[in-house]
């Protein structure tokens, strides 16, 4: 006697039999996914405290050494109009003393550990980065959360650092005149309220800061779910963790830090202006291109296209302009971001006025013939070997490493996905590239400062 449960179990599977051979395609077995190789060559965790700031943690121990990073997202692009220089303010006054550390002791503290330390404004963010030995991590921590809990920005604070800085800035124009045409060209570059401020410029918006205006900009973004801590080195995760939670969870977060504002770019063809004053024994100019909005995939073949025109003594431009032309003594530039607005930005130093006309136009042909003809695979295989180069060597160090998994996060980029990030770039093809120069190298998004007399 055959039971109840066996012809059920036979009857469906005469049922599953009659669907497959129905409706074959829908019991094909899904392709295999080609999974991109993890190309980090370590590890991290990430989690979040409960006033919202973002910790990552990555173990080296190589070296008895350890790097702490934090990063606040409170860069120039914060910055109301006329507030020019508050972000970088900020930066300096995070070293004048907060409710347990005396003005400039911060640094006195890491460097008599052996440690070094340093900080950076960028259009996007304000950093701080210290290395030191790793039994040291608990100093490094409890020195970085007492300047967040409790900095202290008196009026004699802000007058000392805001004149040392003011000078300093006027010195360096001294010594260097050419510095002054980068403030103006960024501003012709991103001509928008917030995109296009320079990091302290004449000074002058730096002046006219009230206490108030740098107290609202300290009390809404130099809070914990503003920022990221990044810990790498020679350290115990569940240590950290435990460190971590000790010295930052009870720092309350901040309240409605608002979003980077939509850049609002006003350009209806290529602006061209001259600056006379500057070099005025020489020549040279200023030459950039904005991308903004971008596509899936811009950003990487960007990357690549920097390094095929510009990184490297064979590189296009480099080439031409140095070694093939002669027409220009000295060439740099690269691609930068500032929110999700992306820069290439070329200056050139030449003898005379006819030479920047000769070197203008060369770049601008480079460009268009890389628009017009694919890149042969040999040149394209020779810069992505270097951008492959550069990319690991940036993540062997402590320092490098911390400054990545920092760059990543606030970047909005998808954390688990970083180690696959290396073969998006290799993967940029010349129609990639032909692409991205036809719909991004236009009149519309070009600038040009030249620079000396005409």
């Amino acid at each position: 006697m055959v039971s109840s449960t066996g012809m059920n179990k036979a009857a469906r599977s005469l049922c599953l039999l009659l669907l497959i051979i129905l409706f074959p395609a829908s019991f094909r077995a899904a392709p295999v996914q080609e999974t991109a190789p993890n190309t980090l060559g370590f590890e991290f965790q990430e989690h979040r405290l409960r006033n919202g700031l973002r910790v990552i943690l990555s173990v080296d121990k190589r070296l008895p050494l350890v790097t702490i990073v934090v990063a606040y997202g409170a860069g120039t692009i914060r910055e109301q109009p006329g507030q020019e220089g508050l972000a970088y303010l900020l930066e300096n006054l995070m070293f004048r003393g907060s409710e347990n550390i005396s003005p400039l002791q911060h640094i006195g503290f890491v460097q008599k550990v052996g440690g070094d330390l340093n900080a950076m404004t960028t259009p996007d963010r304000t950093q701080f980065f210290e290395t030191l030995p790793s039994n040291s991590l608990p100093l490094a921590l409890w020195l970085e959360s007492d300047r967040m809990k409790s900095l202290a920005i008196t009026p004699a604070a802000i007058e000392i650092t805001r004149t040392d800085l003011i000078r300093e800035h006027q010195e360096r124009l001294a010594s260097d005149p050419s510095l002054g045409g980068f403030a103006w060209f960024d501003a012709l570059l991103y001509p928008d309220d917030f995109y296009g401020h320079p990091l302290i410029n004449a000074g002058d918006g730096m002046k006219a800061l009230t206490e108030k205006e740098i107290l609202n900009f300290h009390g809404t973004y130099y809070v914990p779910n503003n920022a990221v801590l990044c810990i790498v080195g020679n350290i115990d995760i569940a240590g950290t963790r435990e460190l971590v939670a000790r010295y930052f969870d009870t720092i309350p977060p901040g309240y409605g830090v608002p979003p980077l504002p939509v850049p609002v770019f006003r350009q209806d063809g290529e602006v061209v202006r001259y600056l006379s004053d500057i070099l005025a024994s020489s020549s040279g100019f200023h030459l950039g291109f904005r991308f903004y909005p971008l596509q899936t995939g811009d950003a990487y073949s960007l990357k690549i296209l920097e390094y095929l025109l510009l990184k490297g003594d064979t590189s296009r431009l480099r080439h031409r302009l140095l070694r093939r032309d002669l027409t220009a003594h000295h060439l740099s530039g690269g691609l930068e971001i500032r929110g999700g607005v992306l820069g290439l930005k070329i200056f050139c130093l030449n003898n005379n006025a006819d030479m920047v006309e000769r070197a203008k136009k060369a770049i601008l042909s480079e460009i268009d013939r890389l628009g017009r003809n694919p890149v042969s695979p040999d040149e394209l295989a020779k810069a992505k070997k270097l951008f492959k180069m550069d990319y690991l060597r940036s993540q062997s160090t402590n320092l490098g490493r911390a400054l990545f998994l920092v760059d990543a996060a606030l970047s909005g980029k998808p954390m688990n996905f970083l180690g696959e990030e290396l073969d998006k770039y290799m993967k940029v093809s010349p129609p990639n590239l032909m692409g991205l120069i036809n719909r991004h190298f236009t009149p519309q998004n070009r600038v040009i400062l030249e620079l000396g007399k005409k």
